[in-house]
């Protein structure tokens, strides 16, 4: 099983709206793409000093189907949310293969 792990740190000012939106749209539209099996969304346990911080798992099957969604939807994606959110969500994206 390999995951595309996608962490997030928000403005909290844009919190509660920036959740709404991960949850009714950019995680369906990822959910639509059909080349990840399934996913889990994180909030972390932070100090109260920090921006919330949070961590979407995207899980795929097969090493051909991370490249098939990493080749052909994960930019589009992407745009997206900095489209949407700009200088406001900073994002960086990590790739892991499950090896328990």
């Amino acid at each position: 099983m390999h995951v595309y792990n996608i962490s997030f740190q928000i403005d909290p000012n844009l919190q509660e709206q920036w959740l709404v939106w991960m949850k009714g749209k950019f995680i369906p539209m990822v959910n639509e793409i059909g080349c990840l099996q399934n996913h889990q969304f994180y909030e972390l346990d932070i100090s109260d000093d920090q921006s919330p911080t949070y961590t979407l798992q995207l899980f795929a099957q097969s090493s051909e189907n991370l490249a098939k969604f990493t080749e052909s939807f994960a930019e589009p994606l992407l745009d997206e949310l900095h489209k949407t959110w700009g200088d406001q969500c900073f994002h960086f994206v990590t790739t892991m293969r499950i090896v328990n």
